[in-house]
């Protein structure tokens, strides 16, 4: 909320300004609240994900094994390139921060003191409340543009990872004969299973899904 007589932010539950000590406008929405929520809207659901076929039953031997899994290694090659860009959206994912509250009234208290200083302290003492007004827009302002922001780069990015793991899926549909999960498709997953089952490392494809 934001109090109505020295424009400054109100934290949610409190009864009085702690700037002025104005009492707080029951019933009165949350400013950041609803301006954050403009930016959602009806384009914010995601397409569907696309289901995943059945898998097709595993090769009855080592060696029926490994010819498969060559020739699936082959086949998911063709969409690596798709596997590392959908890694690099998930990696980018753990660096965004949600703005904070904390910081902006910070940096609008230090910017409204610096404008105070070049302009209010000129004025009479009765304009102290300009220092409060300016503070309160500045956090206001800040918060609610980096709120919405963040909102709408998350939006673009849960659509950006949907549409990479749709077209995954749809051409992991078409694979033919498939019997590996999807999480076993990358080229790494693939080439250690091969040198494993060749090498005799690995006892089947059955125990490696065991351990794994």
């Amino acid at each position: 909320m934001i109090c109505r007589k020295c424009g400054c932010l109100i934290e949610r539950g409190a009864k009085t300004c702690m700037f002025c000590g104005e009492p707080a406008e029951a019933g009165k929405e949350d400013l950041i609240t609803r301006a954050m929520g403009d930016v959602e809207g009806a384009s914010r659901e995601l397409p569907p994900l696309v289901p995943l076929a059945p898998l097709a039953p595993v090769p009855a031997t080592r060696e029926e094994t490994i010819t498969e899994l060559r020739r699936l290694k082959k086949y998911f090659a063709q969409i690596d390139g798709t596997y590392d860009v959908l890694e690099d959206l998930w990696a980018k994912e753990t660096a965004w921060k949600e703005p904070s509250l904390l910081h902006w009234l910070i940096g609008g208290g230090l910017g409204a003191a610096l404008l105070y200083v070049l302009i209010g302290i000129h004025l009479p003492y009765a304009f102290l409340s300009l220092f409060f007004i300016v503070w309160g827009a500045i956090t206001v302002m800040g918060y609610v543009r980096g709120g919405r922001s963040y909102e709408k780069g998350r939006l673009q990015y849960e659509r950006d990872v949907r549409v990479l793991e749709n077209e995954i899926r749809a051409y992991y549909n078409r694979a033919d004969r498939c019997f590996l999960p999807l999480d076993y498709t990358g080229q790494a997953v693939l080439r250690e299973l091969i040198e494993g089952l060749d090498s005799g490392m690995i006892a089947s494809f059955e125990d490696y899904r065991i351990n794994h």
